[in-house]
């Protein structure tokens, strides 16, 4: 998996050998089974989570308790987890993360990343880029999604996030939206059938 890892992150911007080395050193593996928690509510861990394989959920409690899914990560989208509260701002979270599948993620340590922001200008640039990606995907999906009816912004997700659809059970879709798991499930099929994707 540290191959998977490092190729990953090569894709992405030109890995430092010395750089290498130390996320090599330091970075822990977590094997995580399915609807395991990876990071729960009212912790505070100040690391990164990279996904090499699998996906996570990320929910937040209301006002009367009740759990609601507020974002998705994976290897295709947003594939560096964390709870931005806590990694951040230094509180306690209130999100918890829990693996949609059996996944695998290596933690590194906020205080590593920023060493490395520090020392290596290749991987400042792609973390701060990175960061800004996540807010602008964040800030997108979200903006559609209050911007059109349900309908729409499944065929919305569709035509651009694709991933997050086949990825994320019906349930939990249908908790980020604001709709029944029935309702979503029949909207899905509607434009599905209507040809606008394809389940394959």
């Amino acid at each position: 998996m540290l191959d998977k890892l490092k190729a990953g992150l090569e894709s992405q911007f030109s890995l430092n050998p010395e750089l290498w080395k130390e996320m090599a050193m330091h970075a822990k593996r977590i094997d995580i089974k399915k609807n395991e928690v990876l990071i729960p509510y009212y912790s505070r861990i100040r690391a990164a989570h990279v996904i090499t394989s699998g996906s996570f959920k990320q929910s937040i409690l209301d006002s009367s308790g009740k759990q609601t899914s507020s974002w998705f990560f994976s290897t295709e989208i947003c594939n560096v987890v964390t709870c931005l509260d806590s990694y951040i701002l230094n509180e306690y979270t209130k999100y918890e993360i829990v693996a949609l599948e059996d996944s695998v993620v290596f933690q590194i340590q906020k205080e590593l990343v920023d060493n490395w922001a520090d020392r290596f200008l290749e991987f400042s640039r792609f973390y701060r880029e990175d960061i800004m990606k996540s807010f602008f995907l964040a800030t997108e999906i979200r903006a559609q999604m209050v911007s059109n009816s349900p309908k729409d912004f499944i065929r919305y997700m569709w035509a651009n996030y694709p991933d997050i659809l086949r990825k994320v059970p019906s349930k939990y879709m249908a908790e980020f939206i604001g709709i029944t798991p029935e309702w979503f499930s029949k909207l899905n099929k509607k434009i599905v059938t209507e040809g606008a994707t394809s389940l394959n």
